[in-house]
């Protein structure tokens, strides 16, 4: 009986532990080139400084089985304390993602004199469409936002 419950308590943590998305980021230095990569989206990104600019160049791949419809992009520029230096979003993508497919984006921030920025904070919203209408008053899936967020290094 204790072998049975031991087992029994031993198999729902491993299935407990395996019902999380895997998040997947790089170990790449500074200013090098990154990514994220979860169930949904991937990142990936380039900064330069120069200047009092700080640069981001990347490419934003949709994983999903659908459209993503109506991306949009947060970016946030944060100091070692996590003090948000600089804000951009980003929403002139393509109305409509395939799967599999990508996009770019650029981003610039200005940063102030004195300032050393740390790292940055992703944020993404979107909406899904099961395809691109001709023409249809709703895009499907009820409108319903999904979203997600995550710390990098430059």
């Amino acid at each position: 009986m204790r072998l049975q419950s031991i087992i029994v308590i031993v198999l729902v943590l491993a299935t407990a532990a395996c019902s999380t998305y895997r998040r997947e980021f790089d170990a790449n230095p500074p200013f090098a080139a990154h990514y994220y990569r979860n169930f949904d989206v991937e990142v990936a990104w380039q900064a330069e400084r120069t200047g009092q600019d700080l640069r981001l160049s990347g490419t934003v791949t949709n994983h999903r089985y659908a459209y993503l419809r109506d991306l949009e992009l947060t970016g946030i520029l944060m100091d070692e304390k996590g003090i948000v230096l600089a804000r951009v979003t980003v929403d002139d993508f393509p109305t409509y993602i395939p799967s599999g497919k990508g996009t770019s984006f650029k981003m610039r921030f200005g940063i102030v004199d004195g300032a050393t920025p740390a790292r940055l904070r992703f944020r993404y919203t979107y909406l899904l469409a099961e395809e691109p209408p001709a023409f249809r008053g709703y895009g499907g899936y009820d409108d319903v936002p999904h979203f997600g967020r995550f710390d990098a290094p430059l």
